[in-house]
């Protein structure tokens, strides 16, 4: 299975999300399509788990960034792992655009096959983990909680279910990072920022620190001079 998910992988590369068919996959391993179906039912749940390796691939990237700083600078972490998210993203345009853009041509994105969402599972999961330490810390500013609730808490009901110790404010301010960082780094990845800006990385940066001053409620321009700005 691993090795058919890695042929997949290729053609998505090389030739875009329409180059990925089962026929292309039995050319590419000398094997007919009826054979791969011993191994995934359709191209939908082949895809599916091809997206679930990505999600570990970019899971592990931002959490190998997150363990370089050190843990009691929460703020720091979520910095370096908001980096490290548009650095793999940057190197690998393609797979980004399966992870996190339409249903390539011929598959349906719809409710079958069953597909867990390996987005907060092997990413978001660490940038709440920050969010919560930086409140634990007393270090989280966020709207007030009355609005928030009145707001937000109707439409979260059924996700707060068993989060025990997870407060509102948290998933707030989650929910709304992980928007704005993903805002800005998939429009960088798919060129819509080209026609206004020369440098996106310095844009990235400076959205970033201004992130990090709204989220903390203080200056935090120090990570501005330790930042590389060459686009890496």
């Amino acid at each position: 299975m691993g090795e058919i998910k890695d042929v997949a992988r290729q053609l998505l590369v090389k030739g875009g999300p329409q180059a990925v068919s089962l026929r292309a996959i039995s050319r590419e391993m000398g094997m007919t399509p009826s054979a791969l179906y011993r191994y995934f039912p359709s191209l939908d749940a082949l895809l599916a788990g091809v997206r679930s390796d990505l999600f570990e691939e970019l899971g592990e990237a931002t959490m190998e960034a997150r363990d370089s700083v050190p843990g009691d600078d929460p703020l720091a972490r979520l910095m370096a792992m908001a980096r490290a998210f548009r650095t793999w993203g940057l190197a690998h345009r393609a797979e980004f655009g399966l992870m996190l853009g339409p249903p390539p041509p011929g598959v349906e994105g719809g409710p079958e096959p069953q597909e867990p969402d390996y987005a907060p599972a092997c990413v978001g999961v660490a940038f709440l983990g920050e969010i919560a330490e930086l409140n634990r810390r007393g270090g989280l500013r966020t709207p007030s909680v009355d609005l928030i609730e009145d707001r937000l808490a109707p439409g979260l009901r059924e996700y707060l279910t068993g989060q025990e110790g997870l407060e509102l404010p948290v998933i707030f301010a989650f929910l709304a990072a992980w928007a704005r960082l993903y805002g800005i780094i998939a429009m960088e990845i798919f060129g819509h920022m080209a026609w206004a800006v020369t440098d996106s990385a310095a844009l990235f940066e400076t959205e970033l620190i201004n992130f990090a001053q709204q989220l903390s409620g203080s200056e935090y321009d120090r990570q501005l001079a330790g930042s590389d700005l060459d686009g890496s």
